[in-house]
């Protein structure tokens, strides 16, 4: 039997990573940055979101772990961000790659996750750090 190359788009990736962060009542938002334009419509809509603000290669997530204090209650939040791509492919674009800089000149943590599977590892990397008491 041949073995299948699984290999699921970026699109279901995001959806099976959301769906975790929800059971894990993580704050995010995902930033709807894609292009895939093709209608009129679609195309007047980009024109739109590029006068308000929206820029070239700015990551997928926004993720905000909770930092909880001594008595167990969250204080503040972690801000994390997350640029997802397909398990295997997808390319990181310049504008991403600049992107990256800033978080990192920001002291924001990040990282582009090949897959939902890498980004929950990430997550939950700083999700166990908050629970043994570490200090970012």
């Amino acid at each position: 039997m041949d073995k299948v190359d699984f290999n699921p788009l970026e699109d279901d990736e995001c959806i099976a990573f959301s769906n975790w962060l929800k059971l894990e009542n993580i704050p995010v938002a995902h930033i709807a940055n894609e292009s895939r334009m093709s209608s009129k419509s679609a195309m007047i809509r980009g024109a739109k979101l590029k006068r308000m603000g929206q820029s070239r290669g700015v990551w997928d997530y926004e993720v905000f772990v909770p930092i909880k204090n001594i008595d167990g209650k969250v204080d503040c939040y972690q801000e994390l961000r997350i640029e997802m791509k397909r398990r295997k492919g997808g390319v990181v674009s310049d504008e991403q790659k600049a992107w990256g800089k800033v978080y990192e000149s920001a002291g924001i943590p990040c990282k582009i996750c090949r897959g939902a599977d890498e980004a929950i590892k990430f997550v939950s990397r700083y999700l166990k750090n908050n629970d043994d008491g570490y200090i970012f």
